[in-house]
């Protein structure tokens, strides 16, 4: 299963949850490569500094490399006959060499926040994804929401998305979500995403 990270607006928590869901995936036993795509290479870096810093053993693969080899992996993770490939993909998806990766994903993540800024980009991202008539089942993620802030509009971006896909459980702002690594997810980060990767889990029907 192709399970992509994806929203046109930079700084939203794509590449943060990529990390955290790969970690809670690999925590309960899934199998799973992921693929760094993103532009800073944030992934990557991490996991190198993560492996000089902790005596953890990885518990999945990370592959570097360029969109323009995006096709010929894709084709070889669909001879695989299990596991999950996890794409980060760049802030900034209006690259034509980006679409066959929305295409071929069973999955479509895409984190969000409630301001006008990321929701008009969120907006536009949705209507690339309905262009390019994608099969993937999509999830719109709200990331790194402050307790006891008011957000304008909220109840009314919930239910237009609801009808666009899936809208799980809010991810609450923590700074335990700051301090991640990709070799373990803590259990304090495992109770801040829970509700949320589980709902993706069970709809999306990971297994």
């Amino acid at each position: 299963m192709i399970i992509v990270f994806a929203n046109q607006k930079g700084g939203c928590g794509k590449t943060t949850n990529c990390i955290q869901f790969a970690n809670y995936l690999a925590e309960l036993g899934f199998q799973l490569i992921v693929l760094d795509l993103d532009f800073q290479q944030s992934i990557s870096d991490r996991r190198n500094e993560d492996e000089n810093t902790y005596d953890n053993k990885p518990k999945y693969e990370i592959i570097k490399t360029e969109i323009s080899n995006v096709s010929k992996l894709i084709g070889d993770f669909g001879s695989l006959e299990s596991g999950h490939l996890l794409i980060d993909l760049p802030g900034k998806i209006d690259d034509e060499t980006m679409f066959p990766i929305l295409q071929n994903a069973d999955i479509i993540i895409t984190p969000f926040k409630y301001d006008k800024l990321t929701m008009d980009s969120t907006g536009f991202f949705i209507k690339l994804l309905s262009h390019l008539n994608t099969k993937a089942k999509l999830f719109f993620m709200p990331n790194n929401i402050k307790a006891g802030v008011r957000y304008e509009g909220k109840e009314q971006i919930i239910t237009i998305l609801k009808t666009l896909g899936n809208v799980t459980s809010e991810i609450p702002a923590r700074a335990s979500m700051e301090r991640i690594n990709t070799l373990e997810i803590s259990t304090e980060c495992i109770n801040v995403v829970k509700d949320a990767y589980d709902f993706v889990i069970k709809e999306g029907k990971i297994n």
